[in-house]
């Protein structure tokens, strides 16, 4: 599911709780990252929902970064396609 402005704050919490365990999966830690932002987005220092799920915000700024840790090892998608080397003409 890929959040969008017309998403609500239950939808970022389910895909938030869906990709809990996103170490090791890129397209996980892609979507958590996305839920997490979204969900920092909207900037209460806690959040209980009607069903009773609750989350501190605070404590999503540690995984945020983590996350972002491990896309930019390991998220190919990020990278420069090209790479440019100084040569020299063979002669």
């Amino acid at each position: 599911m890929s959040l969008t402005s017309s998403s609500t704050y239950s939808d970022a919490v389910d895909q938030y709780l869906d990709n809990l365990d996103w170490d090791g999966d890129v397209t996980k830690a892609r979507a958590a990252l996305q839920a997490i932002r979204f969900l920092c987005a909207q900037r209460p220092l806690r959040q209980t929902s009607a069903d009773g799920r609750s989350i501190d915000f605070e404590s999503l700024a540690p995984q945020q970064k983590q996350i972002e840790r491990f896309l930019d090892v390991y998220d190919s998608t990020n990278r420069p396609t090209h790479s440019f080397v100084q040569g020299r003409p063979l002669m």
